[in-house]
């Protein structure tokens, strides 16, 4: 058996490392994450702000930990003017939305007298048998059953979720200061603490991962900016005076495969066409459309161009991740298509 191992080493140790990231990737998404997600988030700050605090700490000679704390106040202020400046500009459109609010459903419950007048004029040469229902009636207790408790549960969660969002974001922000300013110390105690011939499959991976998983973030940013530059453009042109509100809810549905823009668009055409706007309810599927061709075609080729896989790779890996996993697949299938590319990568063997 040894000498098997011995011949079948570099192959035999590759497919034990993949078996076991894979493991942990699964676990890790679907039941560690909601544990672990604040320090996640702080190891993924304390990465990318790695440059900046040796960048202060060779030029300005600075020790580590203040060189990380300069660093990690620089990130939070940007963070935070950039997020005030987008808040406050979605405000000011929200507001203006809210405002305008009982003027559309007033046009809108006018609409639908008129297709309910319309349709009892239709209604009097049906045979008796035949009885068409009340839309305005159907309309009201579909978005009663849809909206009514479902926001009311919603504005709850939020309201509750709010002191634990905030804790997580203090969670995070401390522990990526712990991790640069105390990195050396870190790294060297997982390190002793993984087994040998894993520290080795992972340090020989470290490069090709982290250039993978650099790369599926960057291709996803890319797909949520091009879905949002998409919808704004579209609404515009519809002439929508809230465009960048709205643009950036979708921006963001789309990244999220469980939502998705359809739950907006859909429903908004709907009220569109009962409105009688056709231009619009048109126009809002325009949208749908492309962004739905745009996101299918130019995802895995992003994803390939981003990751160094090609495309056609790419494509198979969210659809097996899908097929195997469900929505987690998602992320998931990309995530082992990263992994597997940097231990082939890895050609040096251990």
């Amino acid at each position: 058996m040894r000498e098997f191992y011995l011949r079948h080493k570099l192959f035999i140790d590759r497919a034990s490392f993949f078996l076991i990231i894979t493991i942990f990737v699964y676990v890790f998404f679907a039941h560690l994450m909601r544990f672990l997600g604040p320090f996640f988030a702080g190891l993924i700050i304390a990465l990318v702000l790695e440059p900046l605090v040796r960048l202060i700490e060779k030029k300005l000679r600075w020790r580590r930990w203040v060189a990380a704390m300069v660093s990690l106040l620089f990130f939070v202020v940007l963070m935070s003017s950039l997020g005030a400046w987008i808040v406050s500009a979605v405000w000011n459109q929200a507001v203006g939305f809210v405002g305008s609010v009982p003027v559309h459903v007033e046009e809108f419950v006018y609409r639908l007298d008129d297709a309910n007048a319309w349709l009892g004029r239709w209604e009097e040469h049906l045979p008796e048998a035949w009885d068409i229902p009340d839309i305005q009636e159907m309309i009201l207790t579909a978005v009663t059953t849809l909206f009514g408790d479902g926001v009311l549960d919603q504005g709850r969660r939020f309201v509750a979720g709010t002191p634990n969002f905030l804790i997580n974001v203090l969670v995070a922000i401390i522990s990526a200061y712990f991790i640069m300013a105390d990195r050396k110390n870190i790294f060297a105690f997982l390190k002793n603490a993984v087994p040998r011939w894993l520290m080795a499959q992972m340090t020989q991976t470290k490069k090709g991962l982290v250039r993978a998983l650099g790369g599926y973030f960057r291709a996803q940013y890319i797909l949520m900016i091009m879905s949002g530059i998409i919808s704004i453009i579209g609404l515009l042109i519809l002439r929508n005076p809230y465009a960048l509100l709205i643009g950036l809810l979708l921006a963001v549905l789309d990244f999220m495969p469980v939502v998705g823009i359809g739950a907006v668009l859909w429903p908004w055409a709907f009220v569109s066409v009962v409105m009688g706007d056709i231009r619009q309810a048109v126009g809002l599927m325009v949208i749908y459309g492309i962004i739905t061709i745009a996101r299918q075609v130019m995802q895995p080729k992003i994803l390939g161009a981003q990751m160094g896989a090609h495309p056609l790779a790419s494509l198979m890996s969210i659809y097996v991740g899908f097929r195997i996993f469900g929505l987690l697949g998602l992320i998931i299938g990309p995530a082992l298509m990263m992994i597997f590319i940097a231990i082939r990568e890895a050609n040096v063997d251990i």
